[in-house]
């Protein structure tokens, strides 16, 4: 017989010990965000060094994504398997191997090689750090720290360009990029070190029936406010699942909503991102320093949007209008870059305004949603493939690029903005609202919506 309760696992205020295991999570996509961002400043002197074409380039650049979009489906199961934290571990100690790796790096080859490795960890962290932040945070606040992770990349590409300018500014540019892209390990390996006490979830140990163990990471996280436990939720809800639970409904439209989704901004967001430098030089200066200023500078804008986002608007307004909202300001900021292209202020404007609105706002909604719109049982999967889309979205967008551009100029910005169309119709076509609603909820009414039909 399966009793009730008002308390759950994702019910109460948030308490200290709760935030400290969400920002060990989050911790991931400030990881990403550096790396990314990392790379991008280091191709400023890659690129004369090894004198690459735009075919090579392309190809430098997709290489961690390539690895992205091979690690997140591997990781989805490994996720729901074994467990969030196992993972959570393993694909940290990954990229500090693979960055301290570069600074040896000889040649373009092995350099596309360890790109890849780090990209494999990267993409290997995201379902168990998107199933963590969501187990443990509580519903009213779900959406904040979910949705921090966006923030946290932003910032971690902030402090990237930092380092960079740093970098080449007391060494010079010529051959000091391998520590450049050597440095990702320094906060891998203090989040390394922070992880290890981060406990499994309870929503994946009470699925494996293990409730003693699930009550214990709960009350750890909850602490001294842990004074009732949650009743024991029935398992045939939550238990294991095959994968071909994905692909019935609700979850294969779900499953469509969010790859189309992240598949289109990964498309033209990490591109953009990725190529910010040295689309800027072309467009508006010839200086790579006053590049990177300009992409440190817009970067820092979106972090301070996506935070207005996380705190206010994504558990005010919804994950759904803050998303269709960015991709029409998406649309507008890129369509105003083509027809304007000959007035500089107007495309810096309008560039700042696209990488705020996808890193601030499309990114962050995606970030809060994923995760709950796939029960316990299924989630890792879910998200794993889910990111797999997006990643591969971005080894498109970076391996067209700078083909692209140079075939039809600022002629690309009008590709984006209709990209950017399709995305907003696919989102207002199939997606649902989430905000405030617990996850047991949402996992209740997927089941009794999908045994239904």
């Amino acid at each position: 017989m399966t009793t009730t309760s008002q308390i759950s696992f994702d019910s109460g205020a948030l308490t200290s010990g709760q935030r400290r295991i969400a920002l060990t999570a989050i911790g991931g996509y400030f990881v990403d965000g550096y790396d990314l961002l990392i790379l991008g400043g280091a191709l400023l002197a890659i690129r004369p060094e090894f004198d690459l074409t735009p075919g090579q380039v392309g190809l430098l650049t997709a290489a961690a994504f390539i690895g992205m979009a091979v690690g997140s489906p591997i990781s989805g199961p490994l996720t729901d398997r074994f467990g969030r934290k196992p993972i959570f571990f393993t694909s940290m100690l990954l990229f500090v191997v693979g960055s301290l790796l570069t600074i040896a790096v000889p040649s373009l080859a092995p350099l596309i090689l360890l790109r890849f490795v780090v990209g494999l960890a990267i993409g290997a962290d995201m379902p168990p750090s998107a199933a963590l932040v969501a187990e443990f945070i509580p519903r009213q606040r779900r959406g904040t720290f979910t949705g921090m992770g966006g923030v946290a990349w932003m910032l971690g590409g902030v402090l990237a360009i930092v380092v960079t300018l740093a970098i080449y500014l007391i060494a010079g540019n010529e051959d000091h990029w391998r520590w450049v892209l050597a440095t990702g390990a320094i906060p891998a390996l203090i989040l390394l070190f922070l992880r290890h006490k981060t406990p499994e979830s309870p929503y994946w140990l009470e699925a494996r029936g293990r409730h003693e163990d699930a009550m214990a990471a709960w009350k750890y996280a909850r602490g001294t406010e842990a004074s009732s436990a949650p009743t024991h939720r029935p398992v045939s809800t939550y238990a294991p699942a095959r994968l071909s639970v994905l692909f019935r409904r609700p979850f294969i439209w779900l499953l469509l909503c969010m790859a189309v989704y992240w598949g289109f901004n990964n498309l033209y967001g990490s591109a953009i991102l990725l190529y910010q430098p040295t689309l800027i030089t072309r467009i508006v200066s010839p200086q790579a320093y006053t590049a990177l200023l300009f992409t440190g500078a817009s970067t820092l804008v979106a972090a301070a949007v996506g935070t207005a986002v996380c705190l206010w608007l994504i558990e005010s307004v919804g994950r759904r209008i803050v998303a269709l909202s960015c991709l029409g300001m998406l649309i507008l900021a890129c369509l105003s870059m083509y027809w304007g292209i000959a007035v500089v202020p107007l495309v810096l404007i309008a560039f700042g305004v696209a990488i705020a609105v996808i890193n601030g706002g499309t990114s962050i909604a995606f970030y809060a949603w994923a995760p709950e719109l796939f029960p316990a049982s299924i989630r890792g999967r879910a998200i794993g493939i889910v990111n797999m889309i997006g990643k591969l979205g971005s080894v498109l967008g970076t391996l067209a690029l700078p083909t692209l551009y140079d075939a039809i100029g600022h002629g690309i910005f009008t590709v984006i903005a209709v990209a950017a169309l399709i995305n907003f119709a696919v989102v207002f076509v199939l997606a649902p609202e989430t905000k405030g609603r617990s996850l047991d909820d949402l996992a209740r009414g997927a089941t009794r919506f999908s045994s239904s039909t």
